[in-house]
């Protein structure tokens, strides 16, 4: 049998535990939640949808936001968790390469996380045409990125479980890191007026900002006043080099948890 059957198994294997677990369904509804109370807090607080479909479209985009970092959920454990249960002992004796077996994980979660997303840009698109019978196309270009996004998270996850002696140790970290310190970084360069593109965080940011500039986005929606001084030295973030930045976390991250966890032991 060659390695790329055997990836095959692997990913099929693999997806069917994503399937099985409850976290699947828990992030599913949870996205769907948010998308629900982004239509009805708008409707609420503004009496109103907002006249340009854009401004909605941007707003919806916090369920597939949510869908894309739910990889987190499911790579948390994707390495770590066979050296914290031992599992490892029977997985390793089989006559099948590690790095065959981790990207065969990797791309399980992958297709676990796009599901999600596919899944909430639908609920998307049914929104915008109920609301307003159009659907911008600038849509795609926002699905083609929080794929991205999702893929450049689950990498990070994917070093972080390489590294960490435990499951959930590696899924602290990465909500830590995503989170804490790419969201502390990405406030002060940008309040400051510094480029930051290359912070994963901005990679998430991107899925939103193709609708419109955040000071654009806030105005449309009546959030001026304080909050919308704090972003006038935000300047306009560059989808191209966004995008190039969650290549550069989707590589490396992916990588450097090969090459970890090939010379990780067990004991």
């Amino acid at each position: 049998m060659s390695d790329f059957e055997k990836l095959g198994i692997v990913v099929k294997y693999e997806f069917l535990k994503h399937i099985r677990r409850r976290r699947l369904y828990i992030v599913l509804g949870i996205a769907l939640l948010v998308e629900l109370l982004v239509l009805i807090l708008i409707r609420l607080l503004s009496g109103s949808f907002p006249s340009d479909v854009m401004v909605m479209a941007a707003a919806l985009t916090a369920g597939p936001s949510l869908a894309a970092i739910g990889a987190i959920f499911f790579a948390g454990d994707a390495i770590a968790g066979e050296f914290e249960s031992k599992t490892g002992f029977l997985l390793f004796v089989n006559p099948i390469k590690r790095m065959v077996l981790w990207a065969g994980k990797y791309l399980a979660g992958f297709i676990a996380v796009a599901a999600l997303i596919v899944f909430t840009y639908i609920i998307v698109v049914i929104a915008l045409l109920v609301i307003y019978q159009e659907v911008p196309v600038e849509i795609l270009k926002s699905f083609g990125l929080c794929l991205l996004y999702a893929s450049a998270v689950l990498s990070v996850t994917f070093f972080f479980s390489a590294v960490s002696k435990g499951s959930m140790g590696a899924t602290v970290m990465s909500l830590l890191f995503l989170f804490v310190i790419c969201g502390i970084l990405e406030s002060v360069l940008g309040s400051t007026g510094k480029p930051y593109w290359y912070i994963l965080s901005a990679g998430g940011d991107s899925i939103t900002m193709v609708f419109g500039s955040i000071q654009e986005l806030l105005s449309s929606l009546g959030m001026t006043g304080q909050f919308g001084n704090m972003m006038e030295n935000f300047k306009p973030l560059d989808i191209g080099l966004a995008a190039w930045g969650m290549v550069i976390y989707l590589v490396v991250g992916f990588v450097a948890s090969i090459w970890i966890s090939n010379r990780r032991q067990l004991a």
